[in-house]
């Protein structure tokens, strides 16, 4: 094990190429200027972007026990030195053999993440509207859509409507929110993407209960991701795993599923102490 930098000839190897759509989150991490690597350069990666952010735990496929409890050592090394939690994720892989052995320090939380990504979108079923690029005048409304998705995928989020309000401005001045209209002109969904090298990932996708099951998500999904395969750039998400409807939505408008992903926590204590 050692550290590495984000010029590896790790990233260049067929293994990893293989997973790099799933670990989009590392690509966005290898921008940062506090980028914290650590790798046998063959079986495994370690990327934090920056301290006391998430943790992505790359490894090969059918990676030897050798190597996982290689692994296992730096995370209680590395990011178990003090009282606080550091999150993780990793395939799923990982996170059993972490259980089968009994790792200590292994909280009782647990979340499945799926990974999705579309070569050739499909149409999906006819709704009223249209899309369109979110203006500043939508403010106030994508405003209240982003605090309550937070509030209703993340019930202890600590988001305020103010800083929900900056992240929203500033999506909008990115160019790169875009939202439905319905036949009534009243904003129904709406979908931020970020783009980094030739990857775009989709996010903050958000549809209020009553406007649900009406196809708005899948409509808008299908446009603005026909727009970037038509950019040549390759469109790629993540989500609840076990939301099917959401899911449903997306596998609507073309994408197909590319694996999942485990979101943990570890702590020196273990058991969950932070709840």
């Amino acid at each position: 094990m050692k550290k590495i930098d984000r010029n590896s000839s790790l990233f260049d190897s067929d293994e990893y190429k293989k997973d790099r759509n799933q670990f989009h989150i590392v690509e966005l991490c290898l921008l940062s200027p506090e980028l914290l690597l650590y790798s046998d350069e063959k079986n495994y990666l370690i990327c934090q972007g920056q301290p006391g952010k998430p943790v992505w735990i790359w490894t090969v496929d059918g990676i030897n026990a050798d190597a996982m409890n290689e692994v296992a050592g730096l995370i209680t090394e590395k990011y178990l030195t003090d009282a606080t939690q550091c999150k993780f994720t990793a395939k799923r892989e990982f996170y059993v053999f972490l259980k089968k052995i009994g790792y200590p320090y292994l909280n009782d939380d647990y979340f499945e993440m799926g990974s999705l990504e579309c070569c050739q979108v499909k149409c999906p079923r006819n709704c009223d509207g249209y899309s369109e690029k979110a203006v500043i005048n939508d403010i106030e409304i994508l405003t209240k859509y982003w605090y309550d998705d937070s509030q209703e995928m993340t019930p202890l989020s600590t988001i305020t409507l103010q800083k929900a309000e900056e992240e929203i401005k500033e999506m909008i001045e990115t160019a790169n929110l875009w939202v439905w209209r319905n036949g009534e002109d009243k904003i129904v969904c709406m979908v931020h993407y970020r783009i980094v090298d030739n990857q775009v990932k989709l996010s903050h996708v958000y549809t209020p209960r009553e406007e649900r099951r009406k196809g708005y998500a899948a409509n808008l999904i299908h446009n603005v991701t026909k727009m970037l395969l038509e950019m040549k750039l390759e469109p790629l998400l993540y989500t609840d795993y076990n939301y099917i409807a959401s899911n449903q939505a997306y596998k609507n408008a073309g994408y197909t599923e590319t694996g999942v992903l485990i979101n943990f926590s570890c702590s020196q204590r273990g058991g969950n102490v932070f709840v």
